[in-house]
């Protein structure tokens, strides 16, 4: 009978302790990015809203599986998210450049302007920024809109 107890014990605190939901930072492209709260919040370092992990669905792709995407899937749809700006080399921050094709929304116009890419749902997308802190953002809200083959 110890023994019952000791394993039903057990698999309560592991069967809790799974139900556990996970937070971690809105991805900003900083370290936080990679660290792991057990309640909803605000990071500190960042200051983005954390959301849980779970909700995270996109691929992280090096610059070099992104351009051999492009090498492999010549109509994979590019999303530039970057201010139109910078998108058009006009900026003095970031003179960057663009793909060819590529489209270019603003991270902070994309929800407003989300029925402009309903055409690529089903497509492959591939976001992209000048430092990979606005693409990942951009990735989520994609994800939570019904884009499934998003990678940043």
């Amino acid at each position: 009978m110890k023994c019952f107890n000791i394993l039903f014990f057990l698999f309560i605190c592991f069967r809790l302790s799974a139900q556990t939901p996970e937070y971690v930072c809105m991805p900003c492209g900083q370290e936080c990015d990679k660290v792991v709260h057990t309640k909803p919040g605000t990071c500190a370092t960042c200051h983005m809203k954390l959301v849980l992990k779970s909700s995270l669905q996109f691929e992280n792709l090096s610059a070099t599986e992104f351009c051999d995407r492009i090498a492999a899937n010549p109509n994979v749809v590019l999303l530039d998210v970057r201010s139109k700006a910078e998108f058009e080399g006009r900026s003095m921050r970031n003179t960057y450049g663009h793909f060819n094709n590529a489209i270019n929304i603003n991270i902070d116009d994309l929800e407003k302007r989300l029925s402009e890419l309903s055409a690529y749902k089903n497509r492959e997308i591939l976001v992209y920024c000048s430092h990979s802190v606005r693409s990942p953002r951009a990735a989520i809200l994609l994800n939570k809109n019904g884009f499934k083959k998003v990678k940043n």
